[in-house]
């Protein structure tokens, strides 16, 4: 997810973590009813791994759920390896807090990585921290149990790494860390799924200094992607169980089993190695298993991963502010955890859409600033709005971040531009930057039907208004240049028809129009929840924007709004699942 470029990458190559294979027989260590399918799903996450063929595949840890002073870890081992055994010759694997003990915490379930669970990790699958190198890169797989235990194996380790990562400085570095260093920033409290100081410090000092292209992490079995200086940070999804504390992200009840059981986030890794950066492809497993002797299906469902797909969406949801988890278990009884929802841009990159559509507030936010640079490390660009003129110091904003934005849409509330005309002579101090107008529509734009009205508000102009405009700009003065327009295609309209009367009024007035698609029903009070149509609407405007040449599509929603005015789904529900609309975007049929 790094800029990545080049039309073929150089190799690709598969992650998978948080396995926790249970024995066979006999195993009672966890309460949880999910837990007894991870044996099932790892199997299928390996077989899909071993379909992809990649030259080597990085396991990342808690390969094993029972814990290493546990009568039963030898037989979980056992159990592990012959689940592998389809890339046994490629496989690289690292330590988790179940493979080998916890990191030094007072009230950590595990106890610490000692003499014996480092022996009995070494003895089932291999040393403790190794490194290895593939065409020009070097991949080094720690022990992170270890960092800020104080025992000589962290010294050593320090002292191996340390050393690994100087003697290789010509090659591109990456690492893999069981636990990730931090999940929100780098400045964040200890907790459960972080390092504490000052292992932490240490290490993000080494691995910056050393220009480690990124850091690979599982443990918390959630998706987040963080950076500290040019190193990225990506923390994992699970083929296991999800973990149910981190459900309180969402403004929704959980999933099944407390969200333990959130089947759209189960997943591995392919990651795309180019001549110049990487990119992250997060391959749903959706929970399925796959029973022992089993083979993969014939004619199953792939995952395409669209490097583009030409539509815009809404980010109307908070998309980057934190949230303060509640004091509670599995660990954090006595402490909160700040985190943030980064499904946002592991869905965007799953489907391929690289255009969004946020108001300009969220540019003059500096948190939520920060992320849309992480954003536009991936590829992502910002269509900004504002209600009217944004003031010269946002203004000012804009142009100090032109790289993150392509254009900006200034909302007025009129068809003939009246009470925003006056004030676009403005927008000459943002030189080149594509300017759009757009119209707040009302209830109060509508023909009246007696007294009832529906008191909602949508974005664009309408269709039938589209020469009354066209002779608002071009009626404007020199300097209040104008580049195109936004307008409305609602669930009432036929799209094929609609974007193609758009495409030649947009060619032939010389502007250019954004379309905004409208799943909502025309009447705010009707919710649209059929998701087969959606799909189907969806597929219609992404085929249909392929073609176009004067107009861009934007469809509205990305996520489900299940409350307020215009209930609607949309490509994602509220847990950032995917609906059949955004699966659809991802997905493709093809024979194994």
């Amino acid at each position: 997810m790094a800029d990545a470029t080049g039309d073929r990458p150089l190799f690709s190559f598969a992650i998978i973590t948080d396995t926790h294979v249970r024995p066979a027989e006999l195993d009672e260590s966890s309460p949880f009813p999910v837990n007894d399918l991870a044996n099932d799903r790892a199997r299928f996450a390996i077989a899909a791994i071993a379909a992809e063929e990649p030259p080597f595949v990085l396991h990342l840890g808690d390969l094993v759920h029972t814990l290493p002073h546990l009568p039963t870890y030898q037989d979980a081992a056992s159990e592990a390896r012959e689940i592998f055994s389809p890339v046994a010759d490629k496989l690289h694997v690292m330590p988790g807090n179940h493979d080998i003990g916890d990191k030094p915490n007072p009230d950590a379930p595990a106890g610490p990585a000692d003499a014996h669970t480092i022996s009995q990790f070494e003895t089932a699958f291999g040393a403790q921290y190794h490194s290895f190198e593939h065409d020009g890169c070097l991949f080094a797989m720690i022990n992170s149990s270890l960092v800020n235990s104080g025992t000589t194996y962290e010294s050593e380790q320090k002292a191996w790494l340390e050393k690994t990562l100087a003697d290789n400085a010509g090659k591109r570095l990456f690492v893999c860390s069981h636990y990730p260093p931090f999940i929100y920033a780098p400045d964040e409290q200890s907790h459960y799924d972080n390092y504490a100081e000052p292992g932490r410090s240490w290490f993000l000092d080494l691995v910056q200094r050393h220009n480690v292209e990124a850091v690979f992490s599982g443990h918390v079995h959630h998706y987040f992607f963080n950076r500290a200086g040019e190193t990225l940070f990506y923390c994992l999804m699970p083929t296991s169980f999800i973990r149910q504390d981190y459900a309180e992200m969402y403004a929704i009840e959980p999933p099944d089993q407390y969200g333990r059981n959130d089947e759209g986030k189960f997943a591995y890794a392919m990651v795309d190695v180019f001549q110049k950066g990487h990119r992250v492809r997060v391959i749903p497993t959706d929970g399925e298993g796959l029973a022992k002797g089993a083979q993969l299906a014939a004619g199953r469902t792939r995952w395409k991963m669209h490097p583009e797909t030409p539509i815009t969406v809404p980010l109307r949801h908070a998309w980057a502010t934190p949230v303060d988890l509640p004091y509670n278990g599995p660990m954090e009884e006595f402490a909160r955890k700040r985190t943030r929802n980064d499904y946002t841009l592991m869905r965007l990159r799953q489907m391929g859409i690289n255009n969004v559509r946020v108001p300009v507030s969220d540019l003059i936010d500096p948190q939520i600033r920060a992320r849309m640079e992480m954003f536009a490390r991936t590829g992502i660009r910002f269509a900004l709005f504002s209600l009217g003129m944004p003031d010269g110091a946002t203004r000012a904003l804009i142009n100090a971040h032109r790289g993150l934005v392509t254009q900006l849409e200034i909302v007025g509330a009129t068809d003939d531009l009246c009470d925003i005309a006056g004030d676009l002579d403005k927008l000459a101090d943002l030189g080149d930057l594509k300017i759009l107008v757009g119209k707040s529509h009302s209830s109060k734009h509508e023909p009246k039907q007696g007294s009832r009205f529906a008191h909602s508000v949508s974005s664009g102009f309408k269709w039938e208004a589209r020469e009354t405009v066209l002779e608002a700009v071009r009626s404007l003065a020199d300097f209040a240049r104008i580049d195109g327009l936004v307008m409305q295609i609602n669930l009432t309209d036929d799209l094929g028809s609609r974007v193609g009367e758009m495409d030649a009024f947009a060619t032939a007035s010389g502007l250019t129009i954004d379309a905004n698609v409208r799943l909502a029903n025309p009447n705010p009070a009707i919710a649209n929840f059929d998701d087969a149509a959606i799909a189907r609407r969806v597929g219609e405007a992404v085929e249909a924007a392929s073609s176009l040449t004067a107009v861009s599509v934007h469809i509205d929603t990305f996520v489900d709004v299940d409350r307020g005015y215009n209930p609607r789904h949309g490509l994602l529900d509220r847990h950032y699942n995917f609906r059949p609309a955004g699966r659809a975007l991802a997905m493709e049929r093809t024979t194994s």
